[in-house]
């Protein structure tokens, strides 16, 4: 999707370069430090620029000759997209297999390890039922494992094996979400990221829900960005009203689930300033945004009634009930957590995001990416400290990665209008020039010469006069005859 760039964006653009900066300069001295030394660790917070200022032009001019001498087929684009689909769920999921049988067996030979009280609730034992969490994703979560546990045992395995499907369900949302935003490529890009970052396999270990908020938050997504897409392009005509108030009811259960959910809702600025296809204009729109939002709430506030009902408790009751989890702040902080030791692999996603911050001067008033900034920005610092109650790292992870993909796509695509212009006249330069004959100037101006047809032309008409070779008397021309009366010229 195409979106307007407006003056927002330029404060948008100037915070999120400087997040680039910062987590650039924190990557560059801890991978000095990690690998050279940590007496020139302050030498390290300098050499992600250089790089980054060498490796983005170099990307982008060798792209650009390549794709004036290479044509990509549509054929051939499907085929790659297929391939790197294929390439990132099958070996994705051996991966996280092969990683999920070693923690498994690590697990049950050194039993001092402590699965975690996810996992101790989970647990199904005889005669016992685990109360309800207040939180609700959380305790979704433990029901959803409970039933895991009672097909497959209780195992470190059947947890962790819970925990690789919901890492391919997030693989998949993730590739849907993405090439409905921006494209094919971009979203190959992110799903070849997350198939094979070290940082995201490493969380089947660690048996919390995380993983689950990140797919019930991809899920979530989809729904809004198809939501957004057809609103600009004019689908759905008056039911298109009724869709949204059903996204908002949807919206308000997912926020239920978890606060961070609400970040779904910055995706609907899409509808101001997405290229409209249709007519309508805004306020059709903004009549679509009323309803997602008194759906969220009513969504919300029913969500929290029947929480309130089940436990036989008032609304007031149950909505404290809700906010109590949140109001622990700083209790499980996660220091450093989502980065951990993978500093190559976020040096590698930081340089490529930070390629937008040079897009976004370069490019015009039509991007792919503006509606991204706010999103990311908001969940940057969980970089540095986490203090959410089930973890944002996978979430912070997703849109890093989707701005990385961003970022590589217009340097790779980018500028070609001009790509174009220089094929045309370079077609134009190669064409031979039609010799044009000049006339003698004393000489008088020649007659157009024109093509001789090579059709047989029609004979010219000549008048011609009829004779006759016999002359008749005049005597002899007789024309009348006389009929006798009566005569009915039966013979």
């Amino acid at each position: 999707m195409i979106y307007r760039k407006t003056w927002f964006d330029y404060v948008l653009w100037a915070v999120y370069a400087g997040i680039c900066v910062i987590l650039l300069a924190y990557v560059g001295n801890h991978i000095y430090a990690f690998y050279v030394g940590a007496s020139l660790a302050k030498l390290g917070t300098f050499l992600p620029f250089p790089i980054l200022l060498f490796l983005y032009p170099g990307i982008r001019l060798s792209s650009q000759a390549v794709r004036k001498k290479v044509h990509v087929s549509a054929h051939t684009a499907a085929m790659t997209e297929s391939l790197a689909v294929s390439v990132s769920f099958v070996f994705g999921l051996i991966l996280r297999l092969k990683e999920g049988l070693l923690m498994a067996s690590v697990y049950e030979e050194a039993p001092v390890f402590e699965p975690g009280e996810y996992y101790e609730l989970a647990m199904v034992r005889a005669g016992m039922e685990s109360p309800a969490l207040a939180h609700g994703l959380s305790d979704l979560f433990v029901r959803a494992l409970r039933v895991v546990f009672s097909f497959l045992g209780n195992s470190m395995m059947a947890a962790m094996l819970f925990q690789i499907f919901l890492q391919m369900l997030v693989l998949l949302l993730a590739y849907l979400a993405v090439r409905k935003a921006a494209g094919r490529f971009a979203a190959c890009t992110v799903l070849l990221l997350l198939a094979f970052s070290d940082a995201f396999i490493c969380k089947i270990y660690v048996i919390d829900p995380e993983c689950m908020l990140l797919a019930v938050l991809l899920a979530g997504l989809c729904l809004v960005l198809a939501f957004v897409k057809a609103s600009l392009s004019g689908q759905g005509g008056l039911g298109s009203f009724a869709q949204a108030a059903l996204l908002g009811i949807v919206l308000g259960l997912l926020c239920y689930l978890d606060w961070s959910m609400a970040v779904l809702f910055l995706f609907l600025a899409g509808l101001f300033t997405g290229k409209l296809c249709a007519g309508g204009g805004r306020k059709r729109l903004a009549g679509s945004l009323f309803l997602v939002l008194a759906g969220s709430a009513a969504g919300f506030l029913c969500a929290i009634s029947m929480d309130a009902s089940l436990s036989g408790v008032s609304f007031y009751q149950g909505l404290m009930s809700w906010i109590g989890p949140y109001l622990n702040f700083g209790m499980g902080a996660r220091v450093f957590s989502v980065i951990g030791m993978e500093y190559p692999f976020f040096a590698l996603l930081f340089l490529l995001a930070s390629f937008l911050g040079f897009e976004f001067i370069r490019g015009g008033r039509e991007q792919d990416f503006s509606l991204w900034f706010l999103p990311c920005i908001l969940l940057s610092p969980v970089f540095l400290m986490d203090f959410s109650i089930v973890g944002l790292g996978g979430a912070a992870l997703f849109f890093w990665s989707v701005m990385a993909a961003l970022g590589l796509k217009n340097v790779v695509f980018g500028g070609q209008i001009e790509v174009l212009r220089e094929k045309i006249e370079k077609i134009n330069a190669a064409a031979a020039p039609i010799p044009v004959k000049e006339a003698p100037v004393a000489a008088a101006a020649e007659k157009p010469r024109f093509l001789e047809n090579p059709l047989p032309l029609p004979k010219k008409h000549v008048k011609r006069e009829m004779d006759y070779d016999y002359e008749v008397a005049e005597a002899d021309m007789h024309y009348q005859m006389e009929i006798a009366e009566g005569d009915d010229f039966d013979r």
